[in-house]
């Protein structure tokens, strides 16, 4: 039986495409509903009306302009949600490490914990793009990981108050979207394929503010203190400052991604 209009099949990837969706996690939610993958299956859109971000902040994009993608994923027996996430992570920073100009060093594209994509822009680094992980279950079993990716791609980023930019903006030279999408389908599937024997080592190795005195939001309060690193579980370790004028304890040591907020 010949594919739908919208869905095309690579050797490695079944790929829906729908012009404007308000967001393709969402595809990938309701088509899963239905369907039981195979393998990798794509979601894509040139419109994306309605994206979101980590702790359910809104994710813009730029109608044909940035990559609005989600990959979902059968898991394997073999997975754990934190190396998953740096799996995608260090797949998605080096997708576009391809894309560098010469002037610079592979350094210019940084993971900000968990999991977003930092370029380097003007004497700072600034986000480019955004990974949303949601999870589907069959019963008691991790069936499928829904791999949201969003990649500020050609549109206008630098005028906006968040540190945001985009690929074109950074590096002076527009993209193609479809590209950009493909290439990091190529290596998110490649990276989940190999061995996550020393995924952690590789993660820190492009960590953004690893040991370095910085400020943080931690329930509601603003506190001093050194980002140490990620262990197997996700979990940040931080080595808070002494604050002399805060009457309550410092935070925990460890701390999950979404009670930690970093301040620009």
């Amino acid at each position: 039986m010949a594919c739908p209009k919208e869905c095309q099949t690579t050797m490695l990837w079944q790929h829906h495409h729908q012009p404007s969706a308000p967001s393709t996690n969402r595809l990938a939610l309701d088509w899963l509903r239905h369907n039981v993958p195979q393998g990798p299956v794509l979601f894509t859109t040139d419109h994306q009306t309605e994206g979101r971000g980590q702790r359910n902040r809104r994710w813009s994009s730029e109608a044909g302009r940035d990559v609005c993608m989600s990959l979902a994923m059968p898991v394997q027996p073999d997975w754990r949600p934190s190396t998953l996430n740096m799996c995608v992570s260090l797949a998605v920073r080096d997708a576009l490490t391809q894309h560098l100009p010469p002037s610079q060093s592979n350094g210019a594209v940084m993971v900000k914990w968990p999991n977003d994509i930092l370029v380097w822009h003007g004497g700072e680094h600034r986000k480019a793009a955004g990974i949303l992980v949601e999870n589907v279950w069959r019963g008691s079993q991790w069936a499928v990981a829904v791999i949201g990716i969003g990649v500020n791609v050609n549109s206008n980023r630098l005028t906006r108050s968040y540190p945001a930019i985009s690929l074109s903006e950074a590096w002076n030279v527009e993209f193609n979207p479809e590209s950009i999408t493909m290439g990091i389908v190529e290596h998110v599937i490649q990276q989940l394929q190999s061995s996550t024997e020393d995924v952690d080592l590789r993660y820190h190795d492009v960590l953004f503010g690893l040991n370095e005195n910085r400020t943080f939001v931690v329930h509601e309060r603003t506190w001093q203190g050194i980002f140490k690193g990620v262990n197997r579980e996700g979990r940040g370790r931080f080595a808070w400052l002494p604050q002399p004028e805060m009457a309550n304890q410092p935070p925990a040591e460890w701390l999950d991604s979404s009670e930690v907020q970093w301040c620009w």
